[in-house]
């Protein structure tokens, strides 16, 4: 910090299993570090039961909270075993608004088990909730890993959906039981990946993605984002300069080759 540094990610989901040693981190930053700010990665179910903590971690320096939300289906996070519900996370986010701390979620937007309609409530609930310039819009794009080895192989009965494995990828491919969500898929991560390329604002590429489910799903789309994409000047929350997530099968962009110049740099 005194090279420098004006804001510090604090990355274990267990940041608030163990508030007592966090709190006494971050109060000693905050003591002698007074304008450094922080982020902190933290579990719904923890930030239900340490909900009181949240005002004096905003108070230290906290702007925003990454959170493993995965899903906002009941069904698809009881499988996932994440420890929390739907509700839950509503519940989360209003703890952390009304404390001054931004949620940004972390998503698993594709598994086996989710549903066309999960995926458009999915989309409704970001909207809904004001979450769109909270959410990387990669995170709409993240499909499950299973690599050898996942406790998912022992616990649910996700082998009826894979493949052999792909050694070279250290993964068992899956193909989902309704092929309209792998068509999906493939649209929203070419969606995604547009945008990033053009920094295309994230509304714009909410709507495409919003647009793409609704046409797939053979209704027409009725999403209020067109009202707020011309407010590109519109306050934003706070967020790291790249994009948070795991659990998540590679991106096109992130497996192609690495080219280099004459002289060697890429």
């Amino acid at each position: 910090m005194q090279a420098g540094a004006t804001h510090i990610t604090f990355g274990d989901p267990d940041f608030l299993n163990g508030p007592g040693h966090s709190l006494s981190i971050v109060r000693a930053m905050h003591k002698e570090f007074p304008e450094v700010t922080f982020d902190c990665t933290a579990k719904i179910e923890h930030l239900l039961k340490r909900r009181t903590l949240m005002p004096d971690l905003r108070a230290q320096g906290c702007l925003f909270v990454i959170s493993a939300v995965e899903s906002f289906s009941d069904s698809v996070l009881d499988l996932l075993q994440k420890g929390h519900t739907g509700t839950d996370v509503i519940v989360a986010l209003g703890i952390l608004r009304e404390a001054g701390i931004a949620l940004r979620p972390s998503l698993v937007a594709f598994t086996p088990w989710t549903s066309l309609d999960d995926y458009l409530h999915m989309l409704d609930m970001v909207e809904e909730h004001d979450l769109i310039d909270a959410t990387d819009p990669v995170q709409l794009s993240i499909r499950l890993l299973v690599p050898p080895g996942s406790a998912l192989l022992d616990k649910t009965d996700i082998r009826r959906f894979l493949g052999p494995l792909d050694q070279a990828g250290f993964q068992y491919p899956w193909t989902h039981p309704d092929e309209r969500m792998d068509r999906l898929h493939q649209a929203v991560r070419a969606i995604v990946e547009a945008g990033a390329k053009e920094e295309d604002d994230a509304m714009v590429t909410f709507g495409r993605i919003r647009a793409m489910a609704d046409d797939i799903a053979g209704r027409h789309a009725e999403s209020s984002t067109r009202t707020r994409v011309h407010r590109p000047d519109r306050p934003k929350p706070p967020r790291l300069t790249e994009s948070w997530f795991c659990c998540a099968e590679p991106t096109t962009q992130q497996l192609r080759p690495l080219v280099t110049n004459r002289n060697g740099e890429i």
